[in-house]
């Protein structure tokens, strides 16, 4: 009988068969990876659904997530398709099956601190939870991690909802924080420290190199002594921040009106629209300086006229000092009774009547008498 002859493919497939993957490994000197137990891997998807992943990890055999596994905080097995690279950590080296035991969920941590080195370097936004106050910032959820919002690191807005508690105790900012608690913040991180487990994040940085184009622009575009328009954007015991379109723009206290202002809320909100005049430019920081009071009229310009030597005036006590009164004739302009020109003792609020004895512009003093008014004979 006639013995039929082998082609080269038959001979290859019954030398497969008689050999195991283990000898055809050793034999053609195929460079398998082994991975003990805790070690992180990138593999590749191979198949997934939502009982399991297979992800070959260029081993003897693939790597498999079970079930219990796959779940992460951003439950990242949902979008996970064929292809896709995957970081996994071995949980088991083999199992029963031959497949080496493999968990996206041990692995979330590692992922996140890669994410946040990524994020860190290229400066993305991203957004975290504010989830409760702590001394100096907010804490927040920060994917599944916790990460730091200093005050100072506040947006102008949220920055000036809180500072005006800022020299107070540590309750009255708690309170002031408060309803930033729960809120969605847009940050990018200014410091990342993995060793520290420290992640500083930034709410006012975030699109700082986008707008640096727009701020020079309107650098170009204006000048000292130009009037300008703006909208409030933060109100704060030392004054008014103002959005001027691409720039920040401050007004000092002292510059919101020509009398003394003690609170600038009791002049502006936020969301005002503001005109101001342009007192300096700092364009290394892209920040103006404005004025509102710069736009109306100095009193003290026309107080000779208005209030010569000799002239009986109305107005109300401002402020009591060891040395006597000051009493507010209009916005903007105060006169001085002095405690030798009282008669009797005054309280702030008071509306007294008093005789004008120095008129100084250029120093702005204006010099009053209550007892000149009321005792006209003894200066006779």
């Amino acid at each position: 009988m006639e013995s039929k002859v082998k082609t080269p493919k038959q001979a290859v497939k019954k030398a497969v068969k008689a050999q195991n993957m283990g000898d055809l490994i050793t034999q053609y000197g195929i460079e398998v990876k082994k991975y003990p137990l805790g070690v992180l891997v990138e593999g590749t998807v191979v198949s997934a659904n939502p009982n399991r992943i297979l992800v070959d990890v260029g081993a003897k055999a693939e790597g498999i997530v079970k079930k219990e596994e796959m779940k992460d905080t951003e439950n990242t097995y949902k979008t996970l398709k064929v292809g896709d690279s995957i970081l996994v950590m071995v949980v088991k080296e083999e199992n029963k099956s031959g497949f080496i035991e493999l968990s996206l969920k041990k692995a979330e941590t590692e992922r996140r601190w890669r994410d946040f080195n990524k994020m860190y370097s290229n400066k993305i936004p991203f957004e975290v939870t504010a989830l409760q106050y702590n001394k100096g910032g907010l804490i927040c959820d920060a994917m599944g991690m916790q990460g730091f919002v200093p005050i100072s690191h506040l947006d102008r807005v949220h920055f000036a909802e809180v500072s005006s508690a800022a020299t107070g105790s540590e309750k009255d900012i708690a309170e002031r924080m408060d309803p930033l608690i729960g809120k969605s913040l847009k940050v990018v991180i200014i410091e990342l420290d993995r060793e520290q487990n420290r992640i500083v994040l930034s709410e006012k940085q975030v699109d700082s190199e986008k707008n640096k184009e727009r701020k020079k622009e309107r650098l170009d575009e204006i000048n000292v002594g130009d009037t300008i328009k703006g909208l409030v954007s933060g109100v704060v015991p030392f004054g008014l921040f103002v959005d001027l379109d691409g720039l920040e723009g401050l007004v000092h206290v002292s510059e919101i009106a020509w009398e003394k202002v003690e609170n600038p809320l009791d002049y502006y909100n936020v969301g005002d629209e503001i005109k101001a005049q342009v007192l300096d430019i700092d364009t290394n920081k892209g920040k103006v300086g404005l004025s509102v009071k710069r736009l109306k009229t100095n009193p003290w310009e026309s107080v000779a006229e208005k209030y010569p030597e000799n002239t009986k005036i109305k107005g109300t006590v401002t402020r009591i000092v060891p040395f006597g009164a000051f009493v507010q004739l209009e916005p903007g302009l105060e006169g001085l009774v002095h405690v030798s020109e009282m008669n009797g003792d005054l309280k702030e609020g008071q509306k007294v009547e008093a005789l004008v004895t120095l008129v100084d512009p250029a120093e702005q003093r204006l010099g009053l008498s209550i007892r000149q008014l009321e005792e006209p004979q003894v200066y006779r």
